[in-house]
């Protein structure tokens, strides 16, 4: 029973197929009479053009209620979803920019400390090598305030 031939030929289906073309009888192929198997079939010719169609109005207000019945559930129940829907989505939201808040400052953490690194001291002496000097006390010179200066170390002595 490989193919759907051969499945055919089991039920033998191809059996009278084959006995067909090779000249067989039909009469053979066809199977006996069974008792009550006549049916008798009676058609009879209506003819409806001159009946008229009678209008319930009672019907058509009903199927109108249950209309506009089923319309206003739908249009409450769709209100009383909707603000619940709203807020898991807004919560949603929310938790996702606390979430990209977090990270963000965790990044600005690391470049803050990034930066302290790079600018400590001892990294300037890497950085300058043979051609940074520390300047002594004595080359430090201070500029003298404006004329118009607010404050002065000349005032309090």
């Amino acid at each position: 029973m490989t193919s759907l031939a051969a499945l055919f030929d089991w039920l033998a289906a191809g059996k009278a197929a084959q006995r067909a073309r090779v000249g067989g009888s039909q009469a053979g192929s066809r199977l006996r009479a069974l008792p009550k198997e006549e049916i008798h079939l009676y058609v009879k010719v209506v003819d409806n053009s001159r009946v008229v169609r009678i209008v319930d109005k009672r019907d058509w207000v009903q199927t109108i209620g249950a209309t506009c019945t089923a319309l206003t559930v739908t249009v409450l129940a769709i209100a009383l979803l909707l603000p619940g829907g709203y807020n898991l989505l807004m919560s949603r939201r929310v938790e996702m920019l606390k979430a990209q808040r977090e990270a963000r400052i965790n990044t600005l953490r690391e470049l803050r400390s990034e930066e302290a690194a790079l600018l400590n001291p001892a990294q300037l002496q890497i950085w300058g090598g043979d051609k940074f000097v520390t300047p002594t006390a004595a080359s430090v010179i201070f500029a003298p305030p404006p004329g118009g200066a607010v404050a002065s170390l000349k005032a309090q002595r």
